[in-house]
C-alpha cells in the first residue's frame, strides 16, 4: 500500500473514532428498542463473485484471467454509538482459484484451473442502520485492504516460482438487513462490492511537439451476499 493511501485509511479510520467519540453520551431506552450503545458481534458465510484481472494488471498472466466464484467468510465486530450510526471492522476470507478466459495453446480450454487464489479483506466500514427494534435494514461504506496471496506452482507442470503475496487497497459498499429474535440475537443478511486497485500508472504521449499525461488504472471488481447470527451486547 503506498504512503497517500496508507494516510488516506489512516485518516478515515481516524474520523470514525472521532464521531464515536463525540456521541458516548447518546443514551438508548430498551422499552422502546432503541439499538444506540450496544456492540455487536457477527460471523456470516456466503457466496463470492470472482470478478477478473485485466490483460497486464498482474505480475503472474499477462491475459486476463478470471477469479472463480467461490465460498467466502468471516467476522465483523461494531458499536452502535447512535440508533443510526455504527463503525465496524470487517474480516472476510476466500480460498479461490485463477480461472482462463479463453480456448488457447498456453491455457488450455476457457474455465481451466490456472491456479490457487487466496483473497483476505481486512477493512473499516461505517454502517448506516434505518431501524430500531426486529427489522433494521442499513447501508455501509468502507475502506481498507485485500491480501492477494497466489499460488500456481500447484497446476504448472514446468519449473515455477510463485510471486510473493501483497497487500492492495479496497474501497467497498454494500447494505442489508439485520433481524432480531430478542435484543440480544438475531440474524444478518448482507451483499456487499468490493473494488480492489491492482495497478496504477501513467505515461506521456507527445504529438507534435504537445505532451499530455496519461493517468491509467486496473480494478478487480468482485462481491458476495453472505448470511449469519448477530450477537448484541
Amino acid at each position: 500500500m503506498t504512503r497517500s493511501r496508507f494516510v488516506s485509511l489512516s485518516v478515515f479510520v481516524s474520523l470514525l473514532f472521532l464521531a464515536a467519540s463525540a456521541a458516548t453520551a447518546q443514551q438508548y431506552s430498551p422499552s422502546k428498542g432503541y439499538r444506540g450503545g450496544t456492540v455487536e458481534i457477527s460471523g456470516f458465510a456466503g457466496w463470492f463473485f470472482g470478478g477478473s484481472f485485466p490483460a497486464g494488471s498482474n505480475a503472474i498472466f499477462n491475459n486476463k484471467v478470471d477469479v472463480d466464484d467461490h465460498v467466502i467468510y468471516g467476522g465483523r465486530i461494531g458499536w452502535n454509538i447512535t440508533d443510526i450510526f455504527e463503525p465496524e471492522i470487517f474480516y472476510s476470507r476466500t480460498e479461490t482459484h485463477f480461472l482462463s478466459t479463453r480456448n488457447d495453446v498456453l491455457f488450455g480450454q476457457a474455465g481451466t484451473n490456472l491456479g490457487d487464489l487466496t483473497i483476505d479483506y481486512a477493512l473499516g466500514m461505517m454502517t448506516f442502520n434505518f431501524g430500531k427494534w426486529r427489522w433494521v435494514p442499513y447501508a455501509s461504506v468502507g475502506m481498507g485492504a485485500a491480501h492477494l496471496d497466489p499460488d500456481v506452482c500447484k497446476v504448472r507442470k514446468l519449473p515455477c516460482t510463485n510471486p510473493g503475496a501483497d497487500w492492495r487497497y479496497t474501497v467497498s459498499v454494500g447494505g442489508g438487513l439485520k433481524t432480531f429474535f430478542t435484543r440480544n440475537f438475531g440474524m444478518r443478511f448482507d451483499g456487499r462490492y468490493y473494488g480492489t486497485l491492482l495497478d496504477s500508472h501513467r505515461h506521456d504521449e507527445c504529438n507534435d511537439g504537445h505532451c499530455h499525461t496519461h493517468h491509467h488504472t486496473d480494478w478487480m471488481n468482485n462481491g458476495d451476499v453472505t448470511g449469519g447470527l448477530v450477537f448484541a451486547f
